[in-house]
């Protein structure tokens, strides 16, 4: 699934960061990671990255 349509990046790329952040991740680092250094433009997305993050940061499956 496309998370963001403005700096084109999916949920794989989101898991796979979070993987490698751990419990220190956080919904603007996780951005700029997936986004190669972009900021939000639209910010649709950042809803669904902060969902995201706290379920991996409770442990959870990031779907």
């Amino acid at each position: 699934m496309m998370v963001c349509l403005c700096h084109p990046f999916s949920d794989k790329k989101v898991r796979e960061h979070l993987e490698k952040q751990g419990g220190s991740a956080r919904v603007s680092t996780v951005y700029t990671a997936c986004a190669d250094g972009e900021k939000p433009s639209c910010c649709t997305c950042l809803a669904t990255l902060k969902d995201m993050v706290q379920t991996h940061k409770a442990g959870g499956a990031t779907a």
